[in-house]
């Protein structure tokens, strides 16, 4: 269990690594204000600073992990893979969310549609996939 649990660990921050340096490496051809959060249809609703916009990702994913890490330790799923998969699948959908923000800002199309459909998949796929590892016999 130490060793999936190392792994993951190490993947994760991997992930937030790249969403990091992905955010620095744009940094000159971002705009000074940057869009984070978008309505349904795809227009932005809220802007931060360049600054807050390349690393709240980042942070949010150092935060997230660490309460999955507790949550996982307060209460263990029965298969000890399920916490490693979730926790590395969290960040790397984080990863790709910071991604698509960061490309919007910088022009590039982003189909919001197929986010958004992308995002419920993820999610759907992350719950069955820790029930059936749950409650497989």
């Amino acid at each position: 269990m130490a060793r999936q649990q190392s792994r993951a660990d190490i993947a994760s921050g991997v992930i937030i690594g790249l969403t990091t340096i992905a955010g620095l490496t744009v940094w000159s051809r971002l705009p000074a204000e940057i869009a984070i959060h978008f309505s349904a249809s795809g227009t932005p609703d809220t802007y931060v600073s360049k600054p807050v916009g390349v690393v709240l990702m980042p942070v949010l994913m150092l935060a997230t992990l660490l309460v999955l890490k507790g949550a996982f330790r307060y209460d263990p799923p029965d298969v000890p893979q399920v916490a490693a998969t979730i926790t590395v699948a969290t960040m790397a959908f984080m990863g790709a969310v910071h991604g698509l923000v960061l490309a919007w800002n910088l022009s590039y199309p982003v189909p919001f549609d197929l986010v958004l459909i992308g995002s419920l998949v993820w999610a759907v796929v992350m719950v069955a996939y820790a029930l059936k590892a749950e409650y497989a016999d």
